[in-house]
């Protein structure tokens, strides 16, 4: 096998294993004790932060990614102190 076809094949394998992962969270995390209004409600993330914020929060200066409640739990994010985003 040549290392081009290798590198392809690594790539490829990598790539299912972390969409697998990533399809389903409870395989990292355990069982989730989320309610659905968790799944629905939708926070703000920053590219580099720990914290969820609310929409117009004045932390969100360089980056807001809309996430639901229950994935920024699921990344470890805290509420900010700023602006008390649900959950």
């Amino acid at each position: 096998m040549d290392a081009r076809l290798r590198t392809v094949l690594a790539t490829t394998l990598f790539f299912a294993a972390v969409s697998t992962l990533c399809a389903e969270p409870s395989r990292i995390t355990g069982p989730s004790s989320t309610t659905t209004s968790e799944k629905t409600v939708t926070v703000s993330v920053t590219r580099t932060g720990k914290k969820r914020h609310s929409a117009g929060c004045p932390s969100l200066t360089k980056s807001s990614i809309p996430i639901s409640l229950e994935n920024a739990k699921a990344r470890g994010c805290t509420p900010c102190s700023r602006c008390t985003p649900p959950g």
